[in-house]
């Protein structure tokens, strides 16, 4: 048949035809390479976990632009947002907070997601309120009970702290086996916020002597024996090599505590005494500036020496060195300084 023939209804039916299968043809293969939200999703979940927090919000954002009912895009956008600005990562929270028809499982993210943005801006209040948002949709919440203990303990609410962590062991085996130190230790919290002193002693040592101990009864041992003097660096020693962060604000206040008494030589006994179970920083740095200030130059030296050989790559070591060869004071307290910055929270053995 001649295409002149065809008459012009017939014509127009053959380009309609030809221009539904191209547009179908071109529709077919882009929808192709369009990922669909899962996938999206799980790309920007890949993005995350590699460093790449840009392309994954950019990807999460277009998946809302899609679809914007799509929950755990606006979640996860949310805690990505969280780094930058708080107060929009709330916001983005609060829109899933707020949907009428979301599932129980998505809402108890939403306030996680939410607590976790009151608790990066300090605002201890509304993390709370978050917190019990989930507790009273999921009561054996373990990540809410132990933040909500935590604001607790941070407020000296005591009875509320105790409560927290019986409930706490009781929905875990592992917490109960753990902790059983840390709830003697809030249970004496609770007697001293009511003035029991007889009963807060007993509870505190009735903690020390756990297995594993919760280094805070130890401190609070340590200060309640102040005017025993040994009786409370004992327990400042237990309390340094049970929480090594703060080792040295243990230190510092058994220096103070015989430097207080006139006991002058029994503070270097105590860091010789600490060196000799094994390399620490801080002793070594304040061993050597003892024997300094008492023109016991030959005896830093050995010390330098001693530790030289074994710790070798320790830069506070090296500093120290460095310190032996100058005579200004100044100097030397500035080198003193720096390595204490160099080595605090840190424990050689």
């Amino acid at each position: 048949m001649d295409f002149l023939s065809l008459t012009n209804f017939q014509i127009i039916s053959i380009i309609t035809l030809s221009l539904a299968l191209l547009i179908f043809y071109i529709v077919k293969n882009r929808s192709k390479n369009v990922p669909s939200d899962t996938e999206a999703f799980n790309h920007a979940l890949k993005a995350l976990i590699n460093g790449k927090k840009e392309q994954a919000y950019v990807l999460l954002r277009e998946i809302i632009v899609k679809d914007s009912s799509n929950v755990d895009a606006y979640l996860l956008l949310g805690d990505i947002v969280r780094e930058k600005d708080v107060k929009q990562a709330i916001k983005i929270h609060q829109t899933v907070i707020l949907r009428p028809k979301i599932a129980k499982d998505k809402k108890i993210e939403a306030h996680t997601a939410l607590s976790k943005d009151f608790l990066a801006e300090n605002n201890f209040v509304r993390a709370e309120n978050e917190l019990n948002n989930i507790i009273k949709m999921d009561n054996s919440n373990k990540w809410a009970l132990l933040n909500l203990k935590e604001i607790a303990t941070k407020n000296n609410n005591w009875k509320d702290a105790l409560n927290f962590e019986k409930k706490l062991m009781n929905i875990d085996i592992n917490h109960k086996k753990n902790d059983e130190s840390m709830l003697n230790y809030y249970i004496a919290m609770d007697y001293k916020s009511k003035d029991n002193i007889k009963n807060y002693v007993y509870y505190l040592e009735k903690s020390a002597s756990c297995e594993k101990v919760h280094p805070d009864s130890l401190l609070e041992l340590a200060n309640h024996n102040i005017d025993n003097v040994d009786l409370a660096i004992t327990y400042y020693k237990l309390y340094a090599k049970n929480k090594l962060s703060e080792r040295t604000k243990a230190y510092n206040k058994i220096e103070n505590l015989l430097f207080d008494h006139q006991r002058f030589d029994d503070v270097e006994i105590l860091y010789k005494d600490l060196l000799n179970d094994g390399f620490d920083g801080f002793a070594f740095n304040r061993l050597i500036d003892i024997l300094l200030e008492k023109n016991e130059k030959s005896d830093a030296s050995d010390l330098v020496d001693r530790f030289m050989k074994s710790e070798h790559a320790c830069h506070s070591i090296r500093l120290n060195k460095l310190k032996l060869e100058i005579d200004n004071f100044e100097v030397r307290k500035s080198i003193s300084s720096l390595c204490n910055e160099m080595i605090r929270d840190e424990i050689i053995i």
